[in-house]
């Protein structure tokens, strides 16, 4: 019986695609044409609307640089007059507060959106005569919470923006940000706690939101309230010891 004989079978070539890298592949997606959204176009109404809020953000920004480079005059060029920055510091921060909070008033901006170039302007102006811009920020802050008190305004806002000012500044002039947003902080509480316990916390609270991540300050809220019962707790008289007494009878008893 004949066997079949086994062909040889052709040798299998297998190719295999290069896969494509990442780059490779976004850069093809990214290749791609991107579909344009046609603007819609306003109306009458639409058209007002726009231009109102546009003049009117450039109008707000235009007013607070104003107050700053005007508040920062007055500030330096008062100090320099006087000659002694260190004893004229906390009058003419609290004159120049008071004349910027009626002027904004006045003119109807709001003490709130006010509040941040009002403190920006004390800060600069201080830092130009070289006074101690920590004291100034602490003033400024107490003026400033209490004007804003008198008139009825947000106090906790009014206190963010006038922090947030002094942060600022204070990061252009090169200061220690740490020390005088400190100093600030601990002025906010205290002129709060004037009006009251709980305008003190929620002031405390936000003032803990604007100086949180500011190297210096972590808990600086928290260290002024805490102050406060130690040392009620530390001016307590000791009990005097019960075995003086056992003492006294036994040496009686003694001599007897």
């Amino acid at each position: 019986m004949a066997t079949r004989s086994a062909k040889p079978r052709a040798p299998r070539t297998i190719t295999v695609k290069a896969a494509k890298s990442g780059a490779a592949a976004r850069k093809m997606r990214s290749a791609k044409p991107v579909p344009l959204v046609a603007p819609t176009s306003l109306g009458r109404a639409g058209s007002a609307v726009l231009d109102g809020i546009v003049t009117s953000l450039t109008t707000l920004t235009r007013i607070e640089g104003e107050i700053v480079l005007l508040v920062r005059s007055a500030v330096s060029s008062t100090l320099g007059a006087a000659g002694t920055v260190t004893n004229e510091l906390v009058v003419v921060v609290r004159d120049v507060v008071a004349g910027a909070v009626q002027a904004t008033e006045q003119v109807g901006t709001g003490l709130i959106a006010s509040s941040k170039s009002i403190a920006k302007g004390v800060v600069l102006g201080v830092h130009e005569v070289g006074g101690d811009i920590a004291t100034a920020a602490a003033e400024m802050l107490k003026a400033v919470i209490r004007h804003a008190a008198s008139v009825g305004a947000d106090v906790s806002s009014v206190a963010r923006g006038a922090v947030d000012g002094v942060v600022e500044a204070t990061a252009e002039t090169g200061g220690n940000v740490g020390r005088v947003a400190t100093a600030a902080v601990h002025g906010a509480i205290k002129a709060a706690g004037e009006v009251g316990t709980d305008t003190a916390r929620t002031v405390a609270d936000v003032l803990a939101d604007a100086v949180r991540g500011i190297k210096g300050v972590r808990g600086a809220t928290g260290r002024t309230a805490a102050k406060a019962p130690g040392k009620k707790a530390g001016k307590q008289p000791a009990k005097k010891p019960a075995t003086k007494p056992a003492k006294k009878a036994t040496r009686r008893t003694l001599k007897k």
